[in-house]
């Protein structure tokens, strides 16, 4: 009869060490973050940028192309850029939608704060990423608040 009991062992530790040593990642996705979360999201199909502030006022940021979104966390921001924040929200035309952009960047902002539903608003900008040119004025002053936070 032979004993189990070094392997489980070994198996344990070595898992154990594995998780220890930071290799084990969990993603980081819009709907993990801290509620109230105010979400931008910029892309054009395949490829997009999302900054995110979630209720502890921690920044999240995701770029990418055909990837599944993971947020990498930034900076904390004040309770009065917070604030601010929200404001520029506010102001947002919510009865407008983006529609198809075309080979422009479609810009979301959106709010979630479950269990109230989520409340956003689009509008197509240029084709860049950092190009508002062409983002109509109401989603300027957010879009370059958060553009910031980046």
């Amino acid at each position: 009869m032979t004993s189990r009991m070094p392997a489980i062992t070994f198996l344990g530790t070595a898992a154990l060490a594995f998780v220890a040593s930071g290799c084990f990642h969990t993603r980081k996705r819009t709907e993990d973050l801290a509620i109230p979360a105010l979400v931008w999201s910029r892309g054009n199909g395949l490829c997009s940028r999302i900054v995110a502030v979630d209720g502890e006022r921690t920044v999240w940021i995701d770029q990418g192309c055909e990837t599944p979104v993971d947020l990498d966390e930034g900076r904390t921001i004040s309770a009065a850029q917070m604030d601010d924040l929200w404001t520029k929200f506010a102001a947002l035309p919510f009865d407008q939608s983006a529609g198809d952009c075309g080979a422009n960047m479609t810009h979301y902002f959106a709010r979630r704060a479950p269990p109230e539903p989520s409340m956003g608003a689009g509008a197509c900008g240029a084709g860049m990423y950092d190009d508002f040119s062409t983002l109509p004025a109401a989603f300027l002053p957010l879009a370059e608040a958060m553009r910031a936070l980046e």
